[in-house]
Parts: structure tokens; sequence; C-alpha cells
């Protein structure tokens, strides 16, 4: 982190302090069922749920020894949890957060966060075309920059779950968005979920409203092979006489009529299946931690790497400068030294003096002037690419995906810091500096994994 921040690098301020829990997040379209789910994982009614939006706040929800209820400013100042970082979002986001924390829920060494539903408002409507757009106009619909939340949670998040209901498979733009734009790269730790399928009454609406589904969602994710969709439902409520709620399911048959046997037991394997996962996440942690640094490395290291070779190509032009404007003075003062030890007139000494200060000021004003051309060129888009291909010759020649990605993801915040810093001031990276980000990929991380992973064959605990 000191490194990062003395190159101006690409990791976020306090990146490297986690939260001080695993944690679930959830998003999805507003009735999908988060916050059913929540509860049903909690075994406690926490979260209210209903078919219409009920809750327009990040609830993070934390399991203590008694039941307290904080609100946005208390969470994000409360300096143990670890949501300090959610004041970069402005007040509007932390007066649309809060803390709830309960006793007696079956998460005991994990939160669970959820997060508003999604629904496309009038302004930001505009099917698959508001997903394709590049403008950050619909941003800020809910006053706070609700991608970069979502990107900010995820990323911090050891599971993430992607809700749709039978409803809105997949149409909702803004979710669409999120996927698109937030949840990129988290492939390892994200499961799309499909929930309420026990309301389908006819085989044919269920392939309908997952073909749907599908469909969208190759929209977003440009492969061939879809992740795995689970299609689940959530246990029928019991009401006080205890009958079934028919909160799970719609219409005038119940879900067993709507549903055979061995459809509705399909459906609960799957659930078991989430549940499963969501349990893992304090397991998760530990890979994703993991995962957090390998990443981070990567990022900087390939920051500094970049950097250091557009830091010294100007400095190897500017040192040229200087060294002509050296040796020019260099010259003028060894001739006018030899003018008057070889008693020249003084018009003749004052001539050399004077051309010597005019041809250095002119070389100084238009070595400069060419020297931001090059700053320019340096930092152009073209420039900064190829010194990517220049520092990274094997990966390139491999067409290793990978390092195409993380060049991806810091060619754009490098050139900004490049610019705002200005290639003269930009400070300099030693060989040790770089050794030890390559020793970490190397050594360090190689270990924790093996600290982390289960005995197989083939394995070297030792190591």
């Amino acid at each position: 982190m000191p490194l990062n921040s003395n190159l101006k690098g690409p990791l976020a301020k306090n990146s490297d302090r986690g939260i001080s829990l695993p944690f679930v997040f959830l998003v999805g379209n507003h009735s999908s069922g988060k916050s059913s789910f929540i509860n049903y994982v909690l075994g406690r009614n926490v979260q209210t749920a209903g078919v219409a939006p009920t809750d327009d706040c990040f609830t993070v929800i934390a399991p203590g020894p008694k039941d307290v209820d904080q609100d946005g400013p208390a969470l994000v100042g409360d300096p143990d949890i670890g949501f300090e970082g959610l004041r970069q979002f402005g007040p509007t986001l932390i007066h649309h957060a809060q803390l709830k924390v309960r006793e007696g829920v079956r998460n005991t060494n994990f939160m669970m966060v959820d997060s508003p539903g999604m629904i496309d408002s009038p302004v930001s409507s505009g099917g698959m075309s508001a997903v394709h757009s590049t403008s950050g106009s619909n941003n800020m619909d809910r006053g706070y920059d609700f991608q970069g939340v979502v990107r900010w949670m995820a990323e911090r998040a050891d599971v993430v779950l992607l809700m749709f209901d039978p409803d809105k498979p997949g149409t909702t733009g803004e979710t669409l968005n999120i996927l698109l734009h937030s949840l990129g790269g988290m492939d390892h730790k994200l499961l799309i979920v499909l929930n309420k399928a026990d309301q389908f009454k006819k085989i044919h609406d269920f392939a309908r409203a997952y073909g749907s589904l599908c469909w969208n969602l190759s929209k977003v994710i440009p492969r061939k092979d879809l992740p795995r969709i689970y299609t689940m439902c959530l246990p029928v409520a019991k009401n006080e006489d205890g009958s079934d709620s028919s909160s799970s399911s719609s219409g005038d048959i119940s879900t067993t009529e709507a549903l055979d046997k061995r459809a509705l037991a399909d459906l609960h394997a799957t659930r078991d299946d989430v549940l499963a996962e969501v349990m893992k996440a304090p397991k998760r942690r530990i890979d994703n931690v993991i995962t957090n640094l390998h990443d981070s490395v990567h990022l900087l290291l390939m920051h500094a790497v970049v950097a250091e070779d557009v830091r010294s190509r100007y400095s190897k032009r500017l040192w040229e400068n200087r060294l002509q404007e050296a040796s020019s003075i260099l010259l003028g003062t060894a001739m006018t030294g030899l003018g008057i030890y070889f008693s020249v007139p003084a018009e003749f000494t004052g001539g050399i003096v004077a051309a010597t200060v005019l041809g250095v000021g002119g070389m100084s004003w238009f070595n400069s002037s060419k020297l931001k051309d090059v700053e320019e060129q340096l930092l152009s888009v073209e420039e900064l690419s190829a010194s990517f291909q220049r520092t990274h010759p094997q990966e390139v020649n491999d067409a290793d995906e990978y390092y195409a990605s993380v060049w991806q993801r810091i060619s754009n915040p490098l050139r900004m810091s490049l610019t705002r810093t200005g290639l003269a001031d930009f400070p300099s990276v030693s060989k040790g500096e770089l050794n030890e980000l390559q020793r970490i990929l190397d050594e360090e991380i190689p270990k924790l994994r093996r600290m982390a992973s289960p005995s197989h064959h083939g394995s070297n605990k030792e190591a």
C-alpha cells in the first residue's frame, strides 16, 4: 500500500482493510425473494418481504448478543466493522444504509447484506439500449452511484447472489447493467438464481421464463457457455392455523398441484445447494483474501512496470535536452575564456557571451516545447499500449488473456495518474521494489494457497 500510494497506483484507499466478518451480498430485481431468502438463512424474520418494493436501503445483518438497529452514519462510522469506505459515495448513500444486529440467527460467523430491489424508473428505461449505454447519466437515479456501491460491496463479499423472479426473468435493464458493469470478473463467487420457480403452473411457462433469462444474460455475458442458473423455491410459509400461506404460490391452485413431487424435490435440492454455498462464506473468505492479494499485486506490478517504462523514456529525453544545453553553456564559457586568455577584443568576447545566452535560452525554449509534445505523445493511448507490449512481450506473444484483462483495468487509471502528476515529477520505481512484488507472486501467494487448500495427491504442504 505505501508503494501504491507513492505511485498513485490502481488500488483503492484502505483496500488492504477488509470487512470484519465474511459476508454474503444479495442483489436483484424487486420481489425476487432476496428478503425471504435472508430470513430463511437466518432462521428469523429480519427483513420485510413483499411483492412491491419494501426497502430502499443497503442493509447489513450481523450476528450479535442482542437485537440492535443502527442507521447509516453509525454503520459507516464504526471503526471495527469495515464499511467506512462507503463514505466515498456521499451522504445520500449513507442515509440509505443500515445495520441490524440480531441474536439467535443461524449465521453466527458471517454477515448478510441486502440491497434495494432493482426496477427501471422512467428516466432509466430503455431496455437493452440502456445496458449498452456508455454514459453514466443513469447512475445517479437514486441520488448516489448505485452501480459503484454494488461494485464496492461485491468486490468485498465472499458470496454474491444475483436473484431473478419469474415475472422479470432478466428483463430489467438496471439488473443487466449491474451484471455488466458491477459484477464483471466475479464469476468465481457469483451465483445466478431464478427464485420462486414453484409459481409455474405449466412446464412451458417455466421454459419461456428460463429461456428469456438465458437470452437476456447472453446479451451481457459474451460467452458461448452461460454460468449455471440455480432454479429454486423457498419453503411455503405456515399460517398461524398451520395451513400453507399463499405468499409462495400464485393462482387458485396450490404448489403441489402445479408441480409434481419430483419437480418440487428438485427445486428444494437446488435451494439446498445455494444454501450450502452461502454457508461456505467463512471458508471462501480465506480463498478470496488470497485471490484479492494475487489480483492486487498483479495490478500494482503492471502499473509500476509500465509507468517506469514511460517515465524512463521521458527522463532520457529530458536529460538529452539538458546535456545539449549544458554543452552549449560549456562551449560558450570555453570560448569566452579563450578570448580573455588571448586578449581578444572585448566586443568579440561580449558577442560570444551574448550568443551563448541567446542560443541556450532559445534552445531551452525549443526543448521545453518539444518536451511537452513528447510527454503528450508518451501519454497517448497508443503509446501506453506500446509500452505495455514492450514491457510484457512474452505475455503478448502468448496472447495471455489474464494479462490483457489486467491491462484493460489499469490502462485508464494509469494514464490519469501519469497525466495528473506529470512525467517530470512522477516517482521512479527501483528494481528492488519490482523484485519484491514479483517475489510475492512467485513465493508468498503459492505458499498461502498450499496452506489454505486441502491435501490432495501431488500437493506439497511442506513447501
